[in-house]
């Protein structure tokens, strides 16, 4: 005899494509950052007078924050590429804080003086990306593809 049951099948094992892209990008960028900052610190690549004031104006609370942040972005791709839901929450959690901090140092630390209009519409692009990125990781959850 047969029974009709209402759980949903079992979700597809195989990663999405767009796992593989986004945890790949999450790599690459961090990889691109820790070059960046070596190259300005080496001073092959010598920040603006705005620039040089800013990094000066980062406190040892700016610095572990920006750490703290984008390692839960990191530990956000690696659970995404694992399938895990936690990397919702990892994202979600990074891109507030990151935006909280943006925001006090727009009006305490001249941010937007030291990266300028094309920075700006950078990070505005970029915010865009993160979110897609969160609604996506969602989706999943919902999808019963993240668990």
């Amino acid at each position: 005899m047969s029974t009709i049951s209402n759980a949903r099948p079992p979700a597809e094992s195989k990663r999405p494509v767009l796992v593989w892209v986004i945890s790949i990008c999450y790599f690459l960028s961090a990889g691109w950052t820790l070059l960046s900052v070596a190259l300005i610190l080496s001073g092959a690549m010598p920040p603006n007078e705005a620039q040089k004031q800013y990094f000066q104006s980062l406190s040892a609370f700016d610095h572990g924050s920006t750490i703290v942040i984008s390692g839960a972005n990191l530990l956000g791709a690696v659970f995404l590429f694992l399938l895990k839901k936690q990397a919702f929450y990892l994202f979600s959690g990074a891109f507030t804080v990151g935006i909280a901090l943006t925001v006090i140092q727009i009006f305490t630390k001249n941010w937007l003086g030291a990266i300028g209009i094309p920075g700006f519409i950078g990070a505005l692009l970029g915010w865009g990306i993160i979110v897609a990125i969160i609604l996506y990781s969602r989706s999943l959850i919902t999808k019963g593809v993240l668990r």
